[in-house]
């Protein structure tokens, strides 16, 4: 498979998981992936795990599966999983060390599609019972708790909810302006999502200096769709209103640009943690 291809199938998955969930922080809302050797799935692999239907939350490769004292079940499919695989290389002029990263992937499945001995099922049961580490903070916590936050402005004006870089601010109509208290912390989760761009924080350039409708402007936005879906499953919020016509804007873009969703997830959960 090569990388466009790679791409391309990853986007058709989050693609399928966003129009069955119905929403990005329905995807975000499941315990955490984790393979049998341990390593929890994050960013986008999570995304891709997220609309699994399956009891277990512990996925493994084929020889994975075999070495744990299992077989997968004849006829089952695979996920396709992706990692990043840092090369080094050195200039053979300047003796300059270089570092490129490629993109990687590899097929799992989830323990739920296989059989294993005694020794493995005590293995699965142990990995699912594991205790995750998971704070689950009122609303407003969230963003008092956010250590070097931006000034949040509440206004009157007539412009959108926004924050500016250039100022290391937020903007916000008050809380009265809308119609839930969760409806105001959405926005206000969304905002602070593109507050950690600056240099003093996360440095995420890409965000900074965009244009209303530009290419830049598309993938920051995603970014702080994502990472408020992130912030407000951890707020606990529940009142999911994506609308079709929402979900199929979102599905365009990303189709447009199969490297698009790889890229957002990745920074979107750096800035909603950095929160």
């Amino acid at each position: 498979m090569i990388k466009s291809e790679i791409y391309a199938a990853i986007t058709e998955k989050i693609i399928a998981n966003l129009e069955s969930c119905g929403s990005w922080q329905q995807m975000w809302r499941t315990v955490s992936p984790v393979s049998l050797n341990g390593h929890i799935y994050r960013g986008i692999n999570r995304l891709m795990l997220s609309n699994d239907q399956y009891q277990s939350r512990v996925y493994g490769t084929f020889q994975q599966i075999r070495s744990n004292g299992g077989s997968v079940r004849k006829g089952e499919k695979s996920t396709l999983v992706v990692f990043w695989k840092r090369l080094q290389s050195t200039d053979p002029v300047t003796l300059e060390e270089k570092t490129k990263y490629m993109l990687r992937y590899y097929h799992v499945f989830n323990t739920d599609q296989a059989h294993f001995d005694e020794i493995g099922k005590q293995k699965i049961e142990k990995i699912n019972g594991m205790s995750q580490i998971q704070t689950v903070l009122e609303a407003e916590q969230i963003i008092s708790g956010y250590r070097d936050a931006p000034k949040i402005i509440h206004t009157n004006s007539e412009n959108a909810p926004c924050y500016y870089p250039s100022i290391d601010e937020i903007h916000l109509p008050p809380m009265s302006s809308f119609l839930t208290a969760e409806a105001y912390f959405r926005v206000s989760y969304h905002e602070s999502i593109h507050s950690p761009m600056p240099e003093s924080r996360l440095n995420r350039v890409e965000g900074r200096g965009n244009k209303f409708g530009d290419e830049n402007y598309t993938k920051e936005e995603l970014v702080a769709e994502l990472g408020s879906a992130f912030l407000a499953n951890v707020a606990g919020f529940s009142d999911l209103q994506n609308t079709a016509a929402y979900i199929q804007n979102w599905t365009g873009h990303l189709r447009d640009n199969h490297r698009l969703i790889v890229w957002a997830a990745s920074r979107a959960e750096k800035a909603a943690e950095y929160i």
